[in-house]
């Protein structure tokens, strides 16, 4: 199950954990509840099960007691069995008080003098110790044929009334089967402890050896004794059995023994009646349970999800024939049919969109030959006329110098045209430095001003200690190209140029502007376009030139209205330090 477990996929985990949770906190509050009210309720209904036994066990006992003192008094009260018994004591059992005697139960009979002194017994038993004066019932230690046993006896005076001239003892003898008698009663472990002195013995529980009652708490053989009263213990015989002593009171509330009726601690009620036990296997069952649940839910509802997920994976990935399984006819079904009719629209979109642009491309690299060819055609035009008019002879030295500066001039011009275009197509991979964003654009301006004295250059930068990550070779670059369009807009006029930076929202900023005539709003939006110029000499590249260069050092160049009268560019590039 954890080998299972860490197989599964991070969403299936975690709605395990959670399923889980969900069902075992609960399931642990509901089983310490459930074990509490099980094991109190199964332990009192065990409790009130050996009591209600204990007291058939206890009644077991004292019926043959109740015969026995009954038969005594029948006997007591016939004067004619008086006689008989001072006539002769050895017949005074004749065989019709024999036979009722049998049929009761009682296979002892004894007749004792006054001074308890025995003078006729039914059977050839010696007991240990006699009854005390006054009781009618007692549990006495017999020994016969080398045997010790226990009797039931009923004591009974004859004459009832008057001067005791006879005790007539009947009773029954107990042994072991007794015992095994009451056990197969009421289904509980019997032991009787008769008592002797102080003191009460088992004679039964172990064969041949007479075992004393000594586990008992003093509190508790005070209250047989004293109370009468039964006492019940989880702990009993040594902890062997749960189970009820009971105390044998005779009529003259004295305790002449103890019958033990108990159950053994083993077995399933051991499980019912243990809390902790109980909790435990109350919360393994709702482990168990959670676990299931859990694994059942990630499969249901995670897993189509899971199909889902990989799905998105590989549209993301450019893959757009992914393909989700339909495991289902519910709401994660419909979500699987809407992801696979989405695959397919982006799959033909994608289709019609490498279409469209292989259009577009061919008629970008129409619209870009026209251009270059337009710009080309007018210097390789002079270039023929000059070279034809070279050949005609007559010329004055003074013209063929004019046509050769002419051509010389135009062969520059068509140079310097395709080195543009080259370099506006095929830049060179920038070099990454951190670097202080203004170091370009004072590096360019001090170029562009060299021959331009009469421009002033106004500054104003804020962005303080602020670095970027750019090539300062390119931006310097980018920034000439500004620099010379600007020079070219102020020609006729003394110029200036006002040049600001700072820091705006993780970002710096810096921006040049001029004081020539600006750039008219209808036309700036194709500023950065190739070829496109407003200049009788201009190629249209230096702009698009410039753009290129920043973008290729992550930033941005805009083209904005000014904040005076002049045109207004803005570079923008984020920052990548900022020193203490």
């Amino acid at each position: 199950m954890p080998l299972r477990f860490f197989k599964l996929s991070r969403l299936q985990r975690k709605v395990l954990l959670v399923i889980s949770v969900i069902v075992i906190v609960p399931m642990l509050v509901a089983g310490w509840l459930a074990s509490e009210w099980v094991s109190i309720s199964f332990e009192k209904r065990l409790e009130q099960w050996i009591i209600d036994a204990a007291r058939a066990n206890q009644n077991w006992l004292q019926a043959y007691q109740n015969d026995a003192v009954i038969l005594g008094r029948v006997l007591a009260d016939d004067p004619a069995y008086l006689n008989q018994v001072e006539r002769s004591p050895e017949e005074a059992m004749p065989p019709a008080i024999q036979r009722i005697s049998q049929e009761l139960g009682i296979n002892l009979i004894q007749i004792y003098t006054p001074d308890r002194k025995l003078v006729y017994s039914s059977l050839p038993v010696q007991v240990n110790a006699l009854w005390e004066r006054g009781q009618t019932a007692a549990v006495l230690k017999v020994v016969t044929r080398q045997q010790t046993m226990l009797a039931a006896v009923g004591i009974t005076v004859i004459p009832r009334r008057g001067e005791p001239r006879y005790y007539l003892v009947l009773g029954s003898l107990l042994g072991q089967d007794f015992t095994d008698e009451l056990a197969q009663l009421t289904g509980l472990k019997a032991r009787l402890y008769y008592r002797e002195g102080k003191n009460y013995y088992d004679l039964f529980s172990s064969p041949g050896e007479i075992v004393t009652l000594k586990h008992l708490p003093a509190a508790a053989l005070s209250r047989l004794e004293k109370n009468k009263k039964p006492y019940y213990s989880l702990e009993a015989e040594n902890g062997q059995f749960r189970g009820l002593y009971t105390p044998i009171v005779d009529p003259t509330g004295r305790v002449e023994a103890i019958m033990f009726s108990g159950l053994e601690r083993r077995g399933v009620q051991e499980v019912l009646t243990n809390r902790i036990a109980l909790f435990l296997w109350i919360s393994l069952l709702g482990v168990i349970i959670g676990g299931l649940a859990g694994l059942l839910l990630s499969r249901l509802v995670v897993r189509p999800l899971e199909y889902l997920r990989n799905g998105v994976m590989q549209l993301a990935g450019q893959n757009f024939k992914a393909n989700v399984p339909i495991t289902s006819d519910d709401e994660l079904g419909d979500l699987a049919k809407a992801f696979n009719a989405m695959a397919t629209s982006l799959r033909e979109a994608r289709d019609e969109q490498a279409q469209r642009f292989q259009k577009d491309k061919l008629t970008a690299m129409g619209e870009l030959s026209v251009a270059l060819a337009h710009e080309i055609r007018n210097p390789i035009g002079i270039i023929n006329t000059s070279a034809a008019l070279l050949d005609k002879p007559g010329y004055a030295p003074e013209k063929k110098a004019e046509l050769t500066r002419m051509i010389r001039e135009e062969s520059l011009r068509v140079a310097n045209l395709v080195q543009d275009f080259l370099q506006m197509s095929r830049h060179r991979q920038p070099s990454f430095a951190v670097i202080d964003p203004a170091q370009p654009l004072e590096c360019a301006l001090e170029l562009a001003l060299a021959g331009a004295a009469s421009v002033k250059a106004h500054r104003d930068f804020q962005h303080r200690d602020a670095k970027i990550k750019a090539d300062a070779g390119l931006l310097q670059q980018a920034w000439g190209n500004i620099f010379t369009n600007a020079l070219q807009a102020i020609s006729d006029r003394e110029g200036e140029f006002w040049l600001r930076s700072g820091v705006d929202d993780g970002r710096v900023f810096l921006s040049i502007e001029d004081n020539g005539p600006g750039v008219p709003a209808e036309i700036m939006p194709r500023l950065f376009e190739p070829f496109f110029t407003t200049k009788e000499q201009g190629t249209g590249l230096g702009l698009a030139l410039a753009y290129t260069l920043v973008e290729a050092n992550g930033g941005r160049l805009e083209a904005l209205p000014p904040q005076r009268h002049g045109a207004r560019f803005v570079m923008w590039f984020p920052v990548v330090e900022v020193a203490a």
